[in-house]
């Protein structure tokens, strides 16, 4: 005989996690005194939400289960935030909650509360879980958790939910008797896509200007090295979204950029001049589409694969050939049947694709991020400058860590240059502020305490600002740079844009006061430096990336530097907004340039 919740966590084990994120309460209890007696290295962060986020950035960097164990009520709904973000980035992850005695559960009275602190909490998060179910019979708990986990693990991952009353998480069970969770789909045959096949090979064979946009499917399936071999085979210029960033080096010559509204001008050039476009596990979200999919790609014909029907059905575009299925799947088949393709290319076809990967990468070359303009920023640190030097400082095995929302993780993704071998991932789909400490805790561990560098604003930086004692106690090589640009640059630059520049709840003069975050970092025995200028940060930013454990460094950044170039909205006569054509980001460049640069 074995309890319950030694049981859970001897499975859990078996799965090889190696950490689980918590805060204690008495509705988990038996659950605590478990996971405290596993193999499982449990962090004891400084809130839920906080537990949640660490978990849904473990899930995202080893491609297992991140853990979350929470008690009942409001430590179940503080979760789901974290479990919000891993539902919209498909992440595989874990919730077990605590909850009242079953005794005590409100069931069918019609009442809103029977037990103490109790929520009926799966009712509020089915819509963000692939399954949720509140454990009400102790026999079922292997069926429970075999379903949790492969439905979390397998097709488009996903966050699951388990909720354990207390005196079930005490039962006693056997485990001789307990009977488990059959997968029917495991055993199915794999899908038929040579139709598909043949059609994409048709399209390439026809194609001048290919161009693949490769998203963050491609390393959810595990399918990185499938990826290289085929690119290398095709020799076909790549795009990549935010997810799918640390792909590629910046300096392969088949890398191409990102595009989107915050993607660098090049990137969009190349896409909106291209005749084919292949897009290999990406949901085209509204940051790459710029909110207009008609013209997307408007010269190219498409070519999605997706595992999930819904995100190529959504399309307001014409798809020409749509594939359902697991996108390494698809990666290989392709590069099984290419290769005839690429033995038949004649002399023309073959200087045709020269000509286009040296256009791709001229175009991108044309138009760098960091320009003059920021090198001669006297006052402040110019935040292009900062990444521009940061990227030169970096390792090839370092983690990257932007903030979820706001400046810090807009420019740095839209201005980071990647070395092969670096990790950078944040939570974009959600886009809430508070991520990025707890986001670089979950990193950092699933990395095996690697180097791990966290970029964040002042003011999403207070969110989850408890969670500076984890990082002390657990003593991980975290670097923490903070853009100190006087509250919510973001939101002053919209309501500048939008509203003539009336400022509410955004700055001091607003109603918004920060406070100083190296006084808070100290306090928690954290060691700090302060950059106020570009030229201090030259040599202060060596000192920062060679010192031990977590250390902070405010970086006083220009307040009013904003993403550029980025695309604009126009607000017409009526009131609605649309957004200007991806090719024509602002600073505006005259038409004519834009023709010269569009090569259809």
């Amino acid at each position: 005989m074995i309890k319950l919740s030694d049981y859970v966590f001897k499975f859990i084990e078996e799965k090889m996690v190696k950490h689980a994120f918590l805060l204690p309460g008495g509705g988990a209890m038996h659950l605590i005194d478990s996971i405290g007696k596993s193999k499982i290295e449990y962090i004891c962060c400084g809130h839920e939400q906080a537990a949640a986020i660490a978990a849904e950035s473990y899930g995202q960097h080893t491609n297992n289960i991140g853990v979350v164990l929470v008690t009942s009520g409001p430590g179940a709904t503080n979760a789901i935030t974290g479990v919000t973000a891993g539902w919209i980035d498909s992440t595989p992850m874990l919730v077990i909650s605590g909850q009242a005695k079953r005794s005590d559960l409100v069931g069918k009275t019609g009442v809103r509360q029977m037990g103490s602190q109790e929520v009926q909490i799966i009712e509020m998060i089915k819509p963000i879980t692939k399954y949720a179910v509140q454990v009400l019979e102790p026999m079922k708990i292997k069926y429970y958790l075999e379903k949790a986990y492969c439905e979390a693990t397998t097709g488009r991952m996903g966050p699951v939910w388990l909720d354990i009353p207390v005196d079930v998480q005490a039962a006693m069970i056997d485990e001789e008797k307990l009977e488990g969770y059959y997968d029917k789909s495991s055993s199915e045959y794999k899908l038929d896509i040579s139709k598909e096949i043949g059609e994409t090979l048709e399209l390439l064979k026809n194609s001048k200007k290919p161009l693949i946009l490769a998203g963050n499917g491609i390393k959810l399936a595990r399918a990185e090295n499938n990826f290289y071999q085929l690119i290398n085979k095709l020799q076909i210029p790549v795009l990549t979204t935010w997810k799918a960033i640390d792909m590629l080096d910046e300096k392969d010559p088949l890398y191409a950029g990102h595009p989107g509204i915050m993607g660098d001008r090049g990137a969009n050039f190349i896409l909106q001049s291209s005749d084919l476009l292949l897009i290999l596990g990406s949901r085209l979200d509204t940051s790459i589409t710029a909110f207009n999919h008609k013209n997307f790609g408007k010269s190219a014909q498409k070519v999605m694969v997706d595992i999930d029907k819904n995100e190529i059905n959504k399309m307001q575009m014409n798809i020409d050939v749509k594939v359902v299925c697991n996108v390494k799947y698809f990666i290989d088949v392709l590069n099984e049947n290419s290769s005839e393709l690429i033995n038949n290319l004649s002399n023309k076809e073959i200087k045709e694709k020269e000509k286009w990967l040296s256009y791709s990468r001229d175009i991108r070359a044309k138009y760098p991020l960091v320009t003059k303009e920021h090198n001669e920023v006297k006052d402040y640190v110019s935040a292009y400058c900062f990444i521009d030097e940061l990227c030169k400082q970096l390792n090839c095995d370092d983690i990257i860590v932007p903030e979820s929302s706001g400046g810090a993780g807009e420019i740095t993704y839209q201005a980071f240059k990647i070395k092969k071998g670096q990790k950078m991932k944040n939570a974009a789909g959600l886009g809430s502020m508070g991520f990025g400490l707890p986001y670089s805790i979950g990193a950092c561990l699933a990395n095996d305490r690697r180097r791990t560098i966290l970029i964040n604003g002042d003011g999403a930086f207070q969110l989850n600002i408890q969670e500076l004692e984890t990082l002390k106690r657990l003593q991980l090589p975290i670097k923490i740079f903070i853009w100190n640009n006087n509250g919510y640059a973001s939101i002053r630059a919209m309501q500048r844009n939008t509203f003539n520049g009336y400022y509410v709840a955004s700055d001091e003069g607003s109603g918004l006061t920060m406070p100083s975050i190296s006084k808070i970092a100290s306090a928690y025995g954290i060691k700090t430096f302060r950059v106020k200028n570009n030229d201090e940060m030259k040599y202060i930013l060596p000192q920062v990336l060679e010192s031990e454990g977590t250390v902070l460094c405010e970086l006083m950044v220009l307040p009013e530097e904003t993403v550029s170039p980025r695309i604009k909205s126009i607000k017409l006569e009526d009131g609605n907004m649309i957004s200007k054509p991806l090719e024509d980001m602002w600073p505006f460049m005259d038409e004519a340039e834009i023709k010269c640069n569009l090569k259809i």
